[in-house]
């Protein structure tokens, strides 16, 4: 059914791919931002006053898992038993009372998440947008398959045993009538110290990202050494997830860093999920890697890896903003990594233009000056419809105190 038009007035609005702020009010229609600006309310629209707030676009995790892999294990038992909770409900709410209206999910059993992906779509389940990677590439001896038991028969991964195998496996993902929209591998040797593992082969590897790029689909690599990631940028993989001590802790290598740069390769460093693990002095030097990287002309995304522990969906990518920050974005900059950024680089979410679908957040402050305002969240729009509204849940907070 459709709904009348929204007007929110008395509003600052970060409008298009700079955040750029416009005071006035914000219509909304038809499921789109109708008008930004100095605009008259239309006739017949609902107005909501909102003084002292701003509207921008909805935040985008470019990094969670959202659950529900294969295989025969425990996890697959829960699943069964779960029954109808298994689209993770709770989740999903989550991602929205925090003005999440888009994620990236980013290893999944593929039959699972295509119907996730078609059910939120058509709104038959409320929740954010989702983009999919499906199951995620890997060698035999690799992650998760030597970490977490993962069978190469699970819907949640993909084995390739040669580069022809390879490239049929990721033309089955991509190609088709319900492709995913990227494609996610795993290169990553461990820690030596702890426990090797194995990397998928330079050659496989070249056929994935290949393959993928036929179909128009972009390549996101897991990579935690500096050899992965020099296999990564050689194969030509689009946006790099994780930054961790196994990789440039003592500091970027000038070529690897110019690479980066120069290519356009995405980093989304996932801190959120590092920064109970690590030692101040580690976490303040890797946030001091991802200022370099970002000072070199590199495009930083937000994404926070939810789903895994500690890191809650909707919350986990607030603390990421909030940590961006401390690695030296401004407020704006951080800001754009979990809003225009991933438009521009991965098609996920887009800027409040006219036009655009309007998934919103409105705060009361000006994020601007600070990243407190994505904690006091008054309304959320998804498909212009409200999501969530204040007082319906308490922000949670990960982990306080100054980084």
């Amino acid at each position: 059914m459709e709904t009348a038009a929204l007007a929110l007035t008395r509003v600052t609005a970060l409008v298009g791919d700079g955040l750029e702020p416009v005071q006035g009010t914000v219509v909304v229609e038809g499921g789109r931002v109708a008008a930004v600006g100095d605009v008259p309310v239309p006739a017949g629209a609902r107005e909501v006053a909102l003084p002292g707030h701003t509207v921008l676009p909805g935040l985008v995790d470019t990094h969670v898992h959202l659950g529900a892999p294969g295989g025969a294990g425990p996890l697959a038992l829960a699943g069964a038993v779960l029954g109808h909770l298994r689209f993770q409900p709770r989740g999903r709410r989550a991602f929205l009372a925090h003005g999440v209206t888009t994620v990236c999910s980013l290893g999944d059993d593929n039959a699972w998440v295509h119907e996730l992906r078609r059910r939120t779509a058509d709104g038959s389940l409320p929740g954010p947008r989702v983009r999919i990677a499906g199951p995620l590439f890997t060698a035999p001896g690799g992650h998760p398959v030597a970490t977490l038991g993962a069978s190469p028969d699970d819907d949640w991964v993909r084995v390739p045993r040669s580069p022809d195998h390879a490239r049929e496996q990721v033309a089955a993902l991509a190609g088709g009538a319900d492709p995913v929209d990227v494609v996610k591998v795993v290169q990553d040797r461990g820690d030596p110290a702890r426990r090797s593992l194995e990397p998928v082969a330079p050659a496989v590897l070249a056929a994935i990202a290949d393959e993928a790029h036929r179909h128009g689909v972009p390549v996101v690599a897991h990579w935690g050494t500096l050899p992965d990631l020099a296999e990564l940028l050689e194969a030509g993989a689009d946006h790099l997830q994780h930054l961790e001590p196994r990789g440039p802790l003592a500091g970027w290598p000038a070529e690897l860093l110019e690479a980066l740069v120069a290519r356009g390769t995405t980093l989304a460093p996932t801190l959120a999920v590092t920064e109970a693990l690590l030692d101040a002095d580690t976490a303040r030097t890797l946030r001091r890697r991802v200022r370099e990287f970002h000072e070199a002309g590199g495009t930083v995304l937000a994404g926070s890896d939810s789903g895994m522990p500690a890191v809650p969906p909707g919350a986990g990518l607030v603390r990421e903003v909030e940590l961006l920050a401390a690695c030296g974005l401004t407020p704006r900059e951080a800001l754009a990594a979990a809003t225009t950024g991933p438009a521009r680089a991965l098609g996920a979410g887009a800027a409040l233009v006219p036009g655009a679908p309007a998934d919103l957040l409105v705060v009361r402050g000006d994020p601007h000056t600070g990243t407190d305002p994505l904690r006091r969240v008054a309304l959320v729009l998804r498909g212009g419809r409200p999501a969530a509204r204040a007082g319906r849940r308490r922000t949670r907070r990960l982990r306080g105190g100054t980084p």
